[in-house]
């Protein structure tokens, strides 16, 4: 409440120093920039007649004035301080030829966006021309699109790089209203992704994802090696190179993993991720990945003890239901029942984590780790034993980890382990 008596009390002192600023980066950039005086009408807006007091003022917009590294997929849209009456928007090329595509309003109606028919060319010159009831129409805004979507160098010099995943600052458009919620719980989580080899004779091209769970300290990413890694594309068995593989998809420079089942082991808890989806666009210098969708469907039940220990396998359910009104969905499968949450996020980008090279973890290696030295993945290894005869004292079964047994402590630990491929 604060903050809204704040705006109306400065707005009017604010509104003309904004409308003169937009005047001036407009009159700007038109001047300066061909592209905008070839592809732009001229108009006359200095007609004698005093300013309209309450013409809608441009707020934010993207692409921004002069953006050189539009991303070849990314949204198009203007934003007023109210909405507009009779707003346009037009997107022409370098060439001066409109670019076909759909216009819509959102957020009653101060947001128009507009969605071109196909992907705008990489590594192109564009002028957008916005067009509403102001003294200031049209704005011209020229920009060019970056370097994604064109082909990679040497796309088999992806193999062995290691990419980082950044959820927390992606957008979150399932559930709705959930994304800050869920940014604010996995700033510090990072998720690692690695491509292995390429899938001999595939038409089109495949090949083979390794992921991992990652710890951050002082802005550099390292591999935890007290997590199972995640067999990306292995299947159900956990092994590449058999038969029930889902191998990623490659269509230089847009990578495409999945759908599959996912199940994440951590510190004795599984979580399963169903039809888990993700893509992205690399940088033909195969430095990032960006305009990525991460997508799936989790089985909230594993993780309701950790939010409510006295609760029931609906914690996460109720309380997601209770906060932002989002109702789970049935899970279906061999372990029906109404406690799944879809998640979509957009925007996801990747940066490449150098001299990082992804280990292969499983619960087998994590266990005999901690056997031949108990200060390592401590945690993480006893979080596999069972309390067998439940007297409260771990019995060094480590139930937990399916390939592991007694007779094997101390062993070569070649099982796979549940997720760990």
């Amino acid at each position: 409440m604060a903050s809204l008596v704040l705006a109306r009390i400065t707005y009017r002192r604010t509104r003309r120093m904004l409308t003169n600023l937009w005047r001036i980066l407009a009159l700007a950039f038109v001047a300066t920039t061909l592209l905008a005086v070839a592809c732009t009408p001229s108009v006359d807006d200095d007609d004698g007649g005093p300013d309209v007091p309450d013409a809608p003022i441009v707020t934010d917009l993207s692409p921004g004035i002069a953006d050189e590294d539009f991303f070849y997929q990314s949204s198009l849209w203007v934003e007023w301080n109210n909405a507009p009456e009779g707003a346009t928007y037009t997107l022409t090329s370098d060439a001066c030829e409109v670019v076909a595509g759909t216009t819509e309003y959102a957020s009653q109606g101060r947001v128009l966006s507009f969605t071109p028919d196909a992907d705008l060319s990489p590594s192109a010159s564009y002028t957008s021309s916005i067009s509403w009831n102001s003294p200031d129409s049209p704005l011209s805004v020229p920009f060019q699109t970056g370097a994604y979507g064109n082909q990679v160098a040497d796309e088999t010099s992806l193999l062995g790089r290691t990419y980082s995943l950044d959820l927390a600052n992606a957008d979150f458009v399932e559930p709705p209203g959930v994304g800050p919620i869920l940014q604010s719980q996995i700033g510090d989580v990072s998720i690692l992704f690695s491509v292995t080899d390429w899938v001999d004779a595939a038409d089109p091209v495949e090949m083979h994802i390794l992921g991992a769970l990652g710890d951050e300290n002082a802005g550099i990413v390292s591999q935890d090696i007290c997590a199972q890694t995640l067999g990306f594309t292995a299947g159900p068995d956990g092994e590449t190179g058999t038969a029930d593989d889902i191998p990623a998809g490659w269509s230089d420079p847009v990578m495409e993993m999945g759908p599959t089942n996912l199940t994440l082991s951590f510190q004795g808890i599984d979580a399963t991720v169903q039809d888990l989806n993700i893509t992205g666009t690399f940088h033909p210098s195969l430095s990032d990945m960006r305009g990525g969708t991460f997508a799936g469907r989790i089985d909230t039940r594993p993780l309701a003890p950790e939010l409510d220990p006295d609760g029931g396998e609906d914690a996460i359910c109720e309380l997601v239901s209770e906060t932002v009104g989002v109702e789970c969905e049935e899970c279906g499968g061999d372990n029906p029942g109404v406690f799944c949450l879809t998640i979509y996020a957009e925007n996801v980008n990747a940066d490449e984590v150098a001299d990082t090279t992804l280990v292969r973890r499983t619960c087998d290696l994590i266990i005999n780790d901690y056997i031949d030295d108990a200060t390592v993945c401590a945690d993480a290894a006893t979080a596999f034993d069972a309390d067998a005869d439940e007297d409260g004292t771990l019995d060094g079964l480590y139930l937990g980890c399916p390939t592991w047994t007694a007779a094997s402590g101390g062993g070569s630990g070649t099982g796979t382990g549940t997720g760990g491929s």
